[in-house]
């Protein structure tokens, strides 16, 4: 039954790679980072752009706002906006612009963030905002089916 879990693991993570480069790629953001905490209670984290570390470290005040929220935040340029203004990353330039999605599972709760960014400030298209709240609704639903698989193995 180990080998199941392993693979599903495995195969959670791949899928959450897959779509986090999808935002990034599709978005043309030269940073996406998402971070999930799974049905294990373990820390699953993606990165396009970045190594995951460094992303999780620029996102970090995002991360914590966007999941005690549970609201998406949508921020065109950081150095006008006073919740990041005073961030690091918005003061050495590493990012301007910004979008956040929470991941919430279908009871509500908020389990992780999808988070878009971008050195240049912009202005964020309805359709961009909508296909990061589809990739998030998406992200969520792959977390609780591996999580379904795992406990069915």
């Amino acid at each position: 039954m180990e080998i199941h879990s392993e693979r599903a693991a495995v195969s959670t993570q791949d899928a959450l790679d897959r779509l986090t480069n999808l935002a990034g790629e599709v978005l043309d953001v030269p940073v996406v980072c998402a971070s999930i905490v799974d049905a294990d209670h373990h820390l699953l984290a993606s990165s396009y752009g970045l190594p995951v570390p460094a992303a999780l470290l620029i996102s970090y005040s995002l991360r914590l706002h966007v999941t005690a929220s549970r609201k998406p935040l949508v921020v065109g340029d950081g150095r006008r906006e006073p919740l990041l203004a005073q961030s690091p990353a918005v003061r050495d330039g590493t990012m301007r612009a910004c979008v956040g999605m929470p991941l919430r599972t279908k009871d509500g709760r908020a389990v992780g963030t999808l988070l878009a960014m971008d050195p240049k400030p912009r202005r964020w298209t309805t359709p961009q905002l909508d296909l990061l709240g589809k990739l998030s609704a998406l992200i969520v639903d792959e977390m609780e089916l591996s999580g379904a698989v795992r406990r069915a193995s």
